[in-house]
Formats: structure tokens, C-alpha cells, sequence
């Protein structure tokens, strides 16, 4: 079922209960997920991940490039027989997404570092690969992971992102009771204590007024520049503890 995903969340008691309960293998295909852009307010797919990561037996999928979409249609229509599966995708996907795909329900780490670990979900890996590099050039080499399917989490994502001192995760949906809550509470009972601190950047519970995609993320601080601001904010206590 291909739809938009402000037009999804309009029947989520219907995706729960008339599928979700009753573990039926729909594929829902999701356009205009995250920030749309110049649709208008109304359209912006900000809720999907918030409410589809609660529905019991979903697999939500979210690709990071157009290459990615065909996969995940392939390995949701393949693997999700026992409840329903979501492909949530941006209308404005990076044109210079990675070439690279991941299959079935792993993660896909990109890049290797020490004490900083970045999770871009979706489109947003674009931002964390582009930080990643900003923070190399600073002497921060950061691990990015792109995490493909955020319900279930990968626990090998989960494991290595617990070797970390500062995770970082970015989502063009919803803050509150997303994806990267669920990444920091996994990472909380994966490491109870010891564990890294987690930072949480996402969409705030706000109504957003249509605009340029690039330009409602850079202002909400989705963008490389945000996400290397949330580091060296971080190095900077670090420091300043060390003292």
C-alpha cells in the first residue's frame, strides 16, 4: 500500500488494529516522510516513526538512499510474514546518496571512530557522514552508523554504539517517543552504568510552516553544522571536567 505518510498517520487506529492485531503482511510504502518541504504544513511526515514504532509485530524501515528503497521492498516483502512492514522515504532523498545497500534487517555501519558515535536515520545519514568528516578535520574521529531498519534495532548497532563515550542520533521525525529515545533507552539497559551520553536530535512537537526541506532542517539544527555543534558542545564539558 503506497501512500503519503501524513495521510498513513490520519488512520493509525486502523494500521493497529485491522492489521497490526491481526499480524496481516502489508507492506506500507511511505512518501513524504520527514520534512516535505513545500507541500504545506499539513504534509509533513513527522509522526510515522513515533507512532508505527508502537504498533506491535511493525518492521519500520528507513532507507538512507533511493538505492535502499528497492532493497527494503524486496527484503519486507520477503522477511515480514508475520505482521506488517513500513518503508518510510523522503521526498527530497540526497542526490548523492550512498551507493552501497544493507539487506534484511541489519544496520550498516559507514565509518569507524573512536569515542563519538553518530546514528543518522534515513535521509539524515547525509548529515551525519558530512559531520564526520567536519569532526576529522577537528582531530574527532566518529563512528556513523546507518541503521536501515529502526524497529526492530540492530543489536550489533546497539553494542558498539555502547563502546562510545557520546552518541549522537538525528531524526527528521519527531523528538519526542522516537527513534532516538528508543536507540537511548536501549542503550541505557545495554549499559546501565558507564554507559555514553546520548543526544537526542530530532523534530521538536511544534507545528512547522512549509519552507525549503534544507531550510527547515538546518534551523532546527538537522543538518552537518548542527550535529558538530552538539560534539564539540560536548568535547567542551568534557574538557572543562578534565580540568
Amino acid at each position: 500500500m503506497a501512500l503519503y505518510s501524513t495521510f498513513l498517520t490520519r488512520a493509525i487506529d486502523q494500521v493497529n488494529l485491522d492489521v497490526g492485531m491481526h499480524q496481516q503482511p502489508v507492506v506500507f510504502a511511505l512518501d513524504r516522510a520527514g520534512i516535505t518541504g513545500d507541500d504545506g504544513a499539513s504534509h509533513h511526515g513527522v509522526l510515522d516513526m513515533v507512532l508505527l514504532s508502537k504498533v506491535p509485530n511493525m518492521t519500520l524501515f528507513a532507507p538512507s538512499s533511493y538505492a535502499e528503497v528497492g532493497q527494503m521492498l524486496h527484503d519486507a516483502l520477503d522477511l515480514c510474514t508475520d505482521g506488517p512492514a513500513a518503508i518510510r522515504f523522503p521526498k527530497t532523498m540526497p542526490p548523492d546518496g550512498p551507493a552501497e545497500t544493507g539487506s534484511g534487517l541489519s544496520a550498516r555501519r559507514v565509518r569507524a571512530g573512536t569515542e563519538v558515535c553518530l546514528i543518522g536515520v534515513g535521509k539524515m545519514l547525509g548529515a551525519a557522514t558530512e559531520a564526520a568528516e567536519r569532526l576529522a578535520d577537528q582531530g574527532v574521529e566518529a563512528t556513523v552508523w546507518d541503521p536501515r531498519v529502526v524497529k526492530p534495532l540492530d543489536s550489533d548497532m546497539l553494542v558498539d554504539a555502547a563502546g562510545h563515550r557520546l552518541v549522537v542520533t538525528i531524526e527528521d521525525g519527531l523528538r519526542d517517543g522516537g527513534i532516538g529515545a528508543a536507540i537511548s533507552d536501549a542503550l541505557s539497559k545495554l549499559a546501565p552504568t558507564g554507559g555514553p551520553q546520548v543526544r537526542v536530535l530530532g523534530v521538536p512537537s511544534a507545528y512547522l510552516a512549509h519552507g525549503k526541506p534544507d531550510a527547515i532542517l538546518c534551523r532546527l539544527g538537522l543538518d552537518a553544522e548542527g550535529i558538530v555543534d552538539e560534539v564539540v558542545a560536548w568535547t567542551r564539558v568534557v574538557a572543562d571536567q578534565a580540568r
